[in-house]
């Protein structure tokens, strides 16, 4: 439905030209284990070895909410299991991730607040400090999606960057929508979706990636 992610590329490009006191740093609140942790990973990957960022902090769970959801165990263990694959692009993927792990630029996180019950704009100062030294945070999925706006029912149009102008570093959203909970959409898509879906909230066959860019 909303495709921003041209304005994503940029902006990570942008960040290896601006004069800055700090080395590029992207954080990622992860969602799923598993296969989608894969992607999480080989997207940690191009960012680092490309070398448009210094650090990538992928943000995981303490223990499952949901049963996929992916702990810091999960990221290991994956990576390990990518160093002992017979295919050896997968196990060069997983060495280059190994020795990031070991240098610090690829770092796992937890905090007790991901498997609280609070929207995001109720994060505890430790953490809020934590995400405003990235220069953008990756949101993943629906539940992440859903706390960021409060899981409230916002009026579909309500610009996005107003509904989380809260958020202490630029946002990305990567969602699969499977909640009636939106934002940033225009009049003009939301009545086409309502005339092409009438689930398209709900039914999972639709997505978004949408960007906001500014520092609260």
């Amino acid at each position: 439905m909303v495709n921003e992610a041209e304005a994503v590329a940029h902006f990570l490009t942008a960040l290896q030209d601006a004069p800055r006191a700090t080395p590029p740093c992207v954080d990622c609140l992860l969602d799923n284990a598993g296969f989608e942790l894969l992607g999480d990973l080989c997207l940690a990957d191009y960012l680092l070895s490309t070398a448009q960022v210094q650090t990538v902090r992928l943000h995981a769970k303490l223990h499952p909410t949901f049963v996929s959801d992916a702990m810091m165990a999960d990221v290991h263990t994956t990576i390990a299991w990518l160093r002992h694959h017979a295919d050896s692009a997968l196990r060069t993927l997983g060495e280059r991730l190994h020795a990031c792990v070991r240098h610090r630029r690829l770092q796992v996180h937890t905090h007790p607040f991901w498997t609280s019950p609070l929207p995001m704009w109720e994060m505890p100062d430790d953490l809020r400090a934590f995400l405003a030294e990235a220069d953008v945070v990756i949101a993943k999925g629906d539940a992440n999606y859903r706390r960021a706006l409060g899981d409230a029912h916002w009026p579909l149009t309500t610009p996005l960057a107003d509904v989380v102008s809260y958020f202490p570093a630029p946002l990305v959203f990567l969602r699969t929508c499977k909640a009636e909970v939106i934002a940033g959409l225009s009049s003009a898509q939301v009545h086409e979706l309502r005339q092409r879906d009438p689930a398209w909230l709900t039914n999972g066959a639709w997505g978004v990636i949408q960007f906001v860019p500014g520092h609260a």
